[in-house]
């Protein structure tokens, strides 16, 4: 039996689809991860735990402490006294408990106490997903279409990243469940092609049929704007965690993928047609929802 915090997230149900496919056994945990109660009921019979539960998408570093810190070691402690055999945990690329920027100081506060922990662990890192229903690719689409006739490039788009297909991404995660091999290791996952913020950028102005003048704002601009739309929206579109990957460049081994699970992941090309759809013109304001 697997348990999944998390699970009605952007992962979780692509990873609840992937599980159903293959027909295991699996349990959604709905409730506060940093509520012991909760959480001790849910890990009854439980072998293997999925962490998908994260604050990122709200935006605020406060609230990074209390779910992902807070509530990853809520979550530790009723695993252990369950005694749980494995602990699968979703982290991000550069995380460091020492790390300048809020979202990778408290995924790598969450990493440490991962380790630290009496339970058997993979960590999984990886860099900017994509997918039909992505907080990426379709905020690029929708910021475009609303800031006619500009798009915006922080600090010229120069920013590195990998970013990796969310199916391609369950699919190893979905693997790592079976690989004992990889049990208290740190995997680093990304897309094999390494990529300027301008290029995907360029890209999702092709596949949506789009033409914009490029406007390269600096980031120290772009983050003002950021705190503006934090107080508009409960869980605004873009926020300052979006904005971080132009100062760390989101990359891994072209072939990290292919070295710790044998495949190939798709290209960004090969699975965005999902951009062609008009829906993503009304997400941005749909996402405070989501």
């Amino acid at each position: 039996m697997i348990l999944i915090t998390g699970a009605t997230g952007f992962i979780g149900r692509s990873l609840v689809q992937a599980l159903e496919r293959e027909g295991r056994g699996y349990r959604v945990y709905g409730g506060r991860v940093n509520d012991p109660l909760a959480i001790r009921a849910a890990l009854e019979g439980v072998e293997t735990v999925i962490h998908l539960a994260g604050a990122e998408n709200r935006g605020r570093a406060h609230l990074l402490a209390h779910g992902d810190v807070e509530g990853t070691e809520r979550l530790i402690e009723e695993c252990e006294r369950a005694e749980v055999g494995r602990l699968i945990v979703v982290s991000r690329l550069n995380a460091d408990p020492n790390a300048w920027y809020p979202l990778l100081r408290a995924k790598g506060e969450q990493e440490r106490l991962v380790r630290n922990s009496e339970i058997p662990y993979t960590i999984l890192r990886t860099g900017t997903l994509f997918g039909r229903d992505d907080r990426f690719l379709n905020v690029i689409a929708a910021l475009a279409f609303w800031s006619w006739p500009f798009v915006w490039l922080p600090n010229g788009g120069r920013g590195a990243m990998q970013p990796l297909w969310v199916e391609d991404f369950v699919r190893c995660l979905t693997a790592t469940v079976d690989r004992p091999d990889l049990v208290d290791k740190t995997i680093e996952l990304a897309g094999e092609e390494r990529l300027h913020y301008f290029e995907i950028v360029h890209h999702v102005l092709d596949t949506a049929g789009m033409r914009r003048y490029r406007i390269r704002p600096s980031v120290k601009l772009f983050r003002r704007m950021m705190i503006i739309m934090s107080r508009l929206w409960r869980r605004p579109p873009v926020n300052r965690f979006f904005l971080d990957r132009f100062s760390v460049p989101e990359v891994a081994p072209l072939d990290s993928v292919l070295r710790h699970f044998g495949f190939h992941p798709v290209h960004m090309n090969q699975q965005t047609a999902y951009l062609r759809r008009l829906g993503w013109r009304r997400k941005l304001f749909r996402f405070d929802s989501g």
